[in-house]
C-alpha cells in the first residue's frame, strides 16, 4: 500500500490507510494515560480494543491491528523500563508473555495462522523481545544511514532484514507456507542487491506486481518495519 496502488488490498487506498494512522495518537494518548496512573496491563489491553474499534467505525478498517499491538507493548515496556533503552528488550518480552497470559488471539488470522503452519508468530518474536527488529532491522537501519545518509536506501535494508525473518503470518493467512518463502527469497535477493550498490526500484516494481497477482501481502514485516522506524525516532539507533 502505498502512493503508486493499494497493493494486495483491493479494500484499501493510501487515503484511508492515511485516515487510520492519524487516529493512533488518540490511542496512544489514552494508554499513557492508564500507564501513568498504574493502571494494571488488563486495562491497558482494553485501550488497544478500544483503538482497533475507533479504526472500524470512522475508517471502515482495522488496517493498524498488527501496530496497536506491537507499539502498544514497546510502550508498555518503556514505561516499566523507565526509559531505559538497555532494559527495553527485557521489558517488552515480560510484557509479552503477561499479555498472551491473559489475551485471546485465536480468532485473529495470525493466531489461525499459527495453529496451522506450526509457528510461533508475532507471540513468539514478542515474547523473544522482538529479535528481528533489535538484532536485524534496527541495526541494519542505523549502519546504513550512518553510512550512506540515504533514508529510503536505509528503510530497504531494514525491509530486506524483515523479510527474511519475520514468521509473517499475513502472508501465510494469504498464501502458506510459500507465501512466507517467497517473502524470505526476495528479501535475500533484495539484500544481496543493496549490498551490491544497486539500484533496487526495478525488482521491488516487479515483485509488488507478482504479489498482487497471487494476493501475498506482509502485515507483519509492515508492523516490524514501522516500529523500526519509532524506535530511531526516539532512541537514535540501537544499543549493544
Amino acid at each position: 500500500m502505498d502512493r503508486h496502488d493499494n497493493g494486495s488490498h483491493p479494500d484499501l487506498t493510501y487515503a484511508r490507510m492515511r485516515m487510520s494512522v492519524r487516529l493512533l495518537p488518540e490511542y496512544y494518548a489514552d494508554l499513557l494515560e492508564r500507564l501513568r496512573t498504574g493502571r494494571p496491563l488488563a486495562c491497558c489491553i482494553e485501550a488497544g480494543r478500544l483503538a482497533e474499534a475507533r479504526m472500524v467505525a470512522r475508517v471502515g478498517t482495522n488496517s493498524h491491528r498488527g501496530y496497536i499491538f506491537l507499539s502498544g507493548l514497546t510502550l508498555v515496556a518503556a514505561h516499566r523500563a523507565q526509559g531505559d533503552i538497555g532494559r527495553l528488550r527485557t521489558t517488552m518480552a515480560d510484557a509479552a508473555e503477561e499479555f498472551f497470559s491473559i489475551a485471546s488471539t485465536e480468532e485473529s488470522h495470525g493466531g489461525q495462522a499459527c495453529r496451522a503452519f506450526g509457528v510461533g508468530g508475532i507471540r513468539k518474536e514478542s515474547e523473544a523481545g522482538l529479535p528481528s527488529v533489535f538484532e536485524a532491522a534496527w541495526p541494519r537501519y542505523a549502519s546504513s544511514l550512518r553510512r550512506d545518509g540515504d533514508r529510503l536506501r536505509a528503510e530497504y535494508h531494514a525491509m530486506a532484514s524483515l523479510m527474511q525473518r519475520v514468521e509473517d503470518t499475513t502472508a501465510m493467512h494469504r498464501c502458506g507456507l510459500g507465501g512466507l518463502n517467497r517473502l524470505r527469497e526476495d528479501g535475500r535477493s533484495l539484500q544481496e542487491l543493496l549490498d551490491c550498490g544497486g539500484d533496487p526500484r526495478v525488482f521491488l516494481q516487479r515483485t509488488n506486481e507478482a504479489y498482487r497477482q497471487i494476493g501475498l501481502t506482509m502485515g507483519g514485516v509492515a508492523d516490524c518495519l514501522a516500529l523500526t522506524f519509532a524506535l530511531h525516532a526516539c532512541f537514535g539507533g540501537p544499543r549493544g
